[in-house]
């Protein structure tokens, strides 16, 4: 009987011991108001000091799987990703980061927008899209919908995309960094099966 206790209790501990712990390092909040507050802000004035400030409220390098408080915020984003793009291309650091801290918001339609954006910056700027993608790594299981964005915007011009496959490689090949060289080995391996 007394060893039945001494189990249920030990067994109750462990329990409260992970709940305690999942508690601690489960998903963090996001405050939506503050994000919705940044992103106009950096929608009216596109500088880095406003992606700067949103990049202190989005979730590092966890993805948000519950984002129901967050949901108008998040299209909101997505119906004027069209500015972040443009900065993004220009090589604006803290747009990049920002452009990759997205995907912690991101799900659906908004991803593949993301995906696209963020697949482009490869021919423009390999370098910055290597080093956030090692920054990021944790929020892709898969890079290949990256890396192959390009495939949804010419799926009936297969000479379209070899060309922009080429383009991909040829550019990351360009990239001698070795810290950034097993990333960018591997993003070389994943568009040459293509």
């Amino acid at each position: 009987m007394y060893q039945q206790r001494m189990v249920s209790c030990l067994i109750g501990l462990f329990f409260l011991a992970v709940m305690t712990g999942y508690a601690q390092t489960g998903t963090p909040a996001v405050d939506w108001k503050g994000v919705e507050e940044a992103w106009n802000a950096y929608y009216a004035g596109p500088n880095e000091a406003n992606a700067a400030k949103m990049l202190t409220l989005l979730p590092g390098n966890v993805k948000i799987t519950d984002i129901r408080d967050g949901f108008l915020v998040v299209n909101m984003i997505y119906d004027h990703l069209g500015i972040l793009e443009g900065e993004i291309y220009s090589g604006k650091p803290n747009s990049i980061k920002l452009g990759f801290s997205l995907f912690t918001i991101s799900y659906g339609t908004f991803e593949i927008a993301l995906n696209k954006i963020i697949g482009n910056l490869i021919a423009f700027n390999p370098q910055l899209f290597l080093e956030e993608l090692a920054a990021h790594r944790d929020l892709f299981l898969s890079l290949e919908p990256i890396l192959t964005s390009f495939l949804r915007d010419t799926p009936d011009d297969p000479v379209a995309q070899e060309l922009e496959k080429r383009l991909r490689i040829k550019s990351l090949e360009s990239i001698t960094d070795k810290p950034l060289k097993s990333l960018r080995n591997e993003c070389i391996k994943i568009l040459k099966k293509m």
